[in-house]
């Protein structure tokens, strides 16, 4: 607690200064229409295309969701990155969007385009819940929704989706709605079986995300009520204990439901509780990188680590020369295989600095674990998420971690000018110099 007569930080985190005076509900509401008004500026894909309807052409979930209905779970044809197991071809991806276009089949015969922008419009409003209740501004709640959205690379993943709703990207996007939920439960009310909720959803769209069962645990064994940022004790009296075991019981049944849903998808196609499939994606194909690659290592290898140091943590763009009417010029094109968080949202670099901090605090820590643990199969996968021109979608597994953990602290004192600078140059970055071919140096 702060001492008497000061004012704690998160008392002082509205542009305004207003000294801890609860914002009213007009300015909340007001947030939360910037925050929709400016990423509906910034992205460019249609929002409204009524004539489309996304079928097996966009995405291998909807061609399995198709097959469900005729009573078979391999697909009728081969598309890229499918897996080709005994002659049958089937989706090896999580199963959360194949469920929803099997909903949605029997009456379009796909997924509209409409439906997809109402997947992806609950982000944005998810983000500032979320970054409202860490900062207790509506201001500095909008400013940082935007900047989750279009400062990070959820900015191309979600304009991919949108236009084409690709099982690369729709799977992210899902993901992203299941993490904020959790997220904004872990501080907020702490109501596990919402949070709970939402684990199901990452994990099921995700399955590294099932990592991020760790902090629910925690939750779990603490009371539930508004978060403070510290561990609150239970309550006396005996009824702290019943609560502490519903709360576990809601646990153990998130994490069962998770393990049941990928074992069962799992062995009802591949035969087996733990085959994902991925490795038959590669049956039948060479000549690409990563196909050679899991050829000679592996799915998983310490042979990618470094690799993948590289394209996670800076990932710089390639110089290209050219000639052009005999003249030689040097251009800037960012590459492909994955692009550095730190430089692209150097926002994230607040957790560097407040390291300390957030280790002390007990949620925070069980997050930076769990983050670590996702972060670590990922340096270890074959793929580092390409084809991906001058953004990271792996990153979007812990990139709103992070950003949630640093939140509050960000926008106190001095350092609020810091991460404006910080969140302008990422929104700079995905929106403007990503929609160019290439940039003349020299």
């Amino acid at each position: 607690m702060p001492a008497k007569g000061r004012s704690s930080p998160l008392e002082v985190l509205d542009l305004g200064g207003s000294g801890g005076r609860e914002e009213s509900r007009r300015a909340i509401w007001l947030g939360a229409v910037v925050v929709l008004l400016a990423c509906g500026f910034l992205i460019e894909a249609k929002l409204w295309r009524p004539d489309t309807t996304f079928t097996i052409k966009h995405n291998v979930q909807i061609a399995e969701a198709g097959a469900w209905w005729q009573g078979r779970l391999d697909l009728a044809e081969r598309r890229w990155d499918t897996a080709l197991k005994d002659g049958r071809v089937y989706s090896c991806y999580p199963p959360l969007f194949s469920f929803i276009a099997a909903l949605l089949w029997p009456v379009f015969q796909g997924v509209p385009h409409g439906f997809v922008v109402l997947l992806v419009l609950p982000i944005p409003l998810l983000a500032y819940v979320l970054f409202r209740r860490r900062t207790g501004s509506a201001a500095w709640g909008a400013l940082l929704a935007v900047g989750l959205v279009c400062g990070t690379s959820a900015f191309p993943v979600f304009d991919k989706t949108l236009r084409g709703a690709s099982h690369y990207y729709i799977n992210h996007a899902l993901a992203m709605i299941g993490l904020l939920i959790l997220l904004i439960e872990s501080f907020g009310r702490r109501r596990v079986w919402v949070a709970g909720v939402g684990l199901i959803a990452t994990a099921l769209s995700r399955q590294l995300t099932v990592a991020y069962l760790l902090p629910l645990i925690w939750l779990a064994m603490h009371r539930a009520g508004v978060s403070s940022g510290t561990d609150e004790p239970d309550l006396p009296g005996g009824c702290a204990g019943r609560g502490r075991s519903g709360r576990l019981t809601v646990v153990v049944v998130t994490g069962l439901i998770i393990v049941a849903v990928h074992m069962t998808v799992n062995t009802l196609k591949f035969g087996s509780p733990l085959d994902t499939g991925y490795s038959y994606i590669f049956n039948d194909r060479s000549g690409d990188r990563f196909a050679d690659d899991v050829a000679a290592h592996g799915l998983f290898s310490p042979h990618y680590v470094p690799r993948n140091l590289y394209y996670t943590n800076l990932g710089f763009p390639q110089l290209h020369r050219i000639e052009m009417v005999g003249e030689s010029q040097v251009h800037v094109r960012p590459n492909t295989m994955g692009t550095g968080i730190w430089w692209t949202t150097p926002l994230l670099l607040w957790v560097l600095v407040d390291i300390r901090r957030l280790v002390a605090d007990p949620l925070s820590r069980m997050y930076l674990i769990a983050t670590a643990l996702v972060v670590m199969v990922l340096l270890f996968y074959h793929n580092t998420g390409a084809q991906q021109r001058g953004f990271n979608r792996f990153s979007l597994d812990y990139v709103p971690v992070l950003m949630a953990l640093v939140a509050p602290m960000c926008v106190v004192g001095r350092r609020r000018w810091i991460t404006l600078a910080m969140v302008v140059w990422g929104v700079l970055y995905f929106r403007f110099w990503l929609a160019w071919p290439h940039v003349r140096v020299w």
